[in-house]
Order: C-alpha cells, then structure tokens, then sequence
C-alpha cells in the first residue's frame, strides 16, 4: 500500500490505525499518493534523513542513534548500590514513576494529537514488558536505602548488539554522577552478556541525555527525523 505499513502492536495498543513510512529521497515522494493511501490511517509515522516541508507533515523528533563497542570496565568504588531490579525486593511503583520522567522529549509526549494519556499508557506498558523480560536481559536500578533513585533498561538486538532503553535518575539526585555510573554498568554488563557493541537512542533536543552519552565516549551513529501525519 505505497509503501505505507500498517503497525499492528501500534494500531492494537492506540485504538486506532497506525501505519509507517520511510522517505529517502523527497523528490520522488509523492505526496497526493500518499494523502489518499493515508485516508486508511489516523496516524502514520513518517521517517525521513532529510528535513521535509509537506502539509501536515508535524516534526515531532530527531531521532539520534549514538553506539560505541563494549569493553571490560573496572567500576571505582562508591557508595552507591546498584542491583538488578526483582519484583520481590523492589517497588515496580517507583520504576513506573521515574519511566515517565525518562520521556518528557518522547514525541508521544511533545505532540499534543494525542489527548487520552497515550504517552503514560505507553511508557507505563514499555516498564511491565522490561519487568516481564519481552525484551530486555537487565533492569539496572542504583537504590538510595530501599528506594529505587536511578534505572537503565538493557535490550537485545541482536546476537551482538544491546540497547540502552529507558534511563532515568530521580530530579532529587541529577548531577552526583549517578547517570554516568548506570551507563558504566550498562557497558560491563553488556560485555559480560556476550555483547560486542551497545547503542542508545534518543531526542536530539535531549540536551542533557545527549551531553551524558557523549561524555561516556558513545558516538552519533545517524540522525533521522520523524514526522507525525494526522487525519483527525
């Protein structure tokens, strides 16, 4: 269907259809094609390496993939702890709570389409399927007593590559250096899993998350924007 893709877990997880397409080159795209194929859906996701000016085409994030190999790190001692997350010791209320702060750049928060808590639906359904081990190998958490003030999701890729997923420290805790340890460890963990590279993805408005992967030697891989197309 013009190359536009139909996102199932999307459509399913929404309530409305959701559909995706790639644009490489915005010359050969044609837009009245695509407004008539996109008719089927509510919302398609458009992504593009090159910035595009179509009507109704919304810029709602520069998706940023920054990699770097992973390698044996040897953690300088601190004071604090850092444990895999378990249901049985640990308050998955406190991991849902700091899943929302990790998202305030996602664009299904900046864009304002969508009015029924879609970002706190998704972001609290991404943290149950961590839990759940749909995807991820480890939950990091670095706990301050009993509560849990920082945590990284690790993800498999493939066979050779992991992905941080989400990240976040608690707003009480930001600039003692607890980001930087979580992406130490990701980093060991990662190495001692098997893995040979690890990647991130994040919001080029991001500033803070992008200064953190830089200062922990990741490297811009590519940049893609992602545009939003509404028939509401």
């Amino acid at each position: 269907m013009f190359g536009i893709e139909r996102l199932e877990w999307d459509s399913s997880f929404f309530g409305f259809e959701v559909g995706r397409i790639g644009i490489g080159d915005e010359k050969e795209f044609d837009y009245k094609l695509f407004s008539e194929y996109s008719k089927k859906f509510k919302l398609v996701y458009v992504f593009s390496k090159v910035n595009l000016l179509f009507p109704n085409f919304e810029l709602v994030d520069r998706k940023v993939v920054l990699n770097q190999f992973t390698y044996e790190v040897v953690l300088k001692e601190n004071e604090l702890v850092i444990d895999s997350f378990n249901l049985d010791r640990h308050d998955i209320k406190e991991l849902k709570q700091l899943a929302l702060k990790s998202g305030i750049y996602s664009r299904f928060n900046v864009d304002q389409n969508f009015t029924n808590n879609e970002f706190e639906k998704l972001y609290i359904q991404w943290i149950e399927n961590a839990v759940n081990h749909e995807v991820t190998f480890d939950i990091i958490v670095v706990l301050k007593n009993t509560a849990i003030i920082g945590f990284v999701t690790l993800n498999k890729k493939n066979e050779f590559l992991a992905e941080i997923g989400l990240l976040a420290v608690s707003e009480n805790f930001r600039g003692c250096g607890i980001g930087q340890q979580l992406i130490s460890e990701s980093i060991k963990r990662s190495y001692n899993a098997g893995f040979k590279e690890i990647q991130v993805v994040t919001q080029q408005e991001n500033i803070p998350a992008m200064n953190l992967y830089q200062k922990t030697n990741f490297k811009i891989k590519e940049i893609n924007n992602i545009y939003h197309s509404w028939n509401l």
